[in-house]
């Protein structure tokens, strides 16, 4: 078993003795956040005859943010809010893909066809590193993914203003990730969330000194901690609310709980100042 704190004196995985510390430290989070996961199953859980292409991605890529929203809570709730930022970045990306689908649904032809790319590649590899591995594989299903790369090539090349071939793109889409959270609303999120994940995905010098205790300025703090927890639940739970409303305007339907309320639930448990109740009182409607 792996031991964060090094020597004997702890064996084990995480620190789920932590999660209370998180819950006392974010109450308004712990008591509307699961209402946008609810959200998301209200409407992923329905029945939709025949739904479109771009629809059936938009259920599951929306599954998976649900998955990663309770992966940012899981390591929060641990003290790894470190972690949690690398998780909320991919989240991030996967709200606004969400998003650019239902806006351009003739977008997902390129994001299927990119497949293709991803599979050429992984077999590329094998066989470029990994021979062993790579004399294993399935010559027919080599040669069918050597096939359909060489189809959807042309769908992905990038050309200068000569037509002149610059090469593969390095994504599904033509536009960067900032340019889709430009067209789908989601600019203020990118440029909040996207420079702080980003440099913890990378471990840039600068988000290596982001590790960096206040008691030892030149080491990296060792777990539990409360450090960008605030920023990832916060981020994490305004990504779902946005998935979520992108479920309600592919289908047409009102999730339960409606949009409306999820995004109040959301200005409740981050922006709004927190005031003292008596005992026994209970919180205002925000329904």
């Amino acid at each position: 078993m792996y031991d964060v704190h090094g020597g004997n004196a702890r064996r084990g995985f995480a620190f789920a003795e932590f999660f209370p510390t998180v819950e006392r430290e974010y109450p308004r989070f712990f008591e509307v956040g699961q209402h946008a996961l609810d959200g998301m199953h209200n409407v992923t859980g329905r029945a939709y005859p025949n739904p479109e292409p771009h629809q059936r991605a938009i259920i599951n890529l929306s599954m998976l943010a649900g998955i990663s929203f309770v992966e940012v809570i899981t390591l929060v709730g641990n003290g790894l809010g470190h972690g949690a930022m690398r998780i909320l970045r991919s989240l991030l990306e996967t709200a606004i893909n969400i998003e650019f689908l239902r806006q351009k649904p003739e977008a997902f032809e390129d994001y299927k066809a990119w497949y293709h790319v991803e599979r050429f590649r992984e077999f590329e590899f094998l066989r470029q590193h990994v021979p062993d591995v790579f004399a294993m594989l399935n010559p027919q299903a080599v040669a069918e993914a050597k096939r359909k790369m060489a189809r959807v090539r042309a769908r992905f090349l990038m050309r200068d203003r000569n037509g002149k071939s610059k090469g593969l793109r390095s994504s599904w889409s033509a536009l960067n990730l900032d340019a889709r959270a430009v067209a789908t609303g989601f600019a203020e999120s990118y440029r909040l969330i996207n420079p702080l994940a980003s440099s913890f995905v990378h471990e840039t010098m600068y988000g290596m000194m982001r590790h960096f205790g206040a008691n030892d300025p030149h080491r990296v703090e060792v777990p539990p901690t409360l450090r960008w927890s605030k920023e990832a639940l916060s981020g994490a739970h305004h990504c779902m609310v946005g998935v979520v409303r992108t479920l309600s305007q592919t289908f047409g339907v009102a999730p339960e709980p409606t949009v409306g309320v999820l995004e109040r639930e959301w200005q409740y448990a981050w922006t709004e100042p927190r005031q003292a109740q008596p005992e026994g009182q209970a919180q205002p409607e925000r329904g």
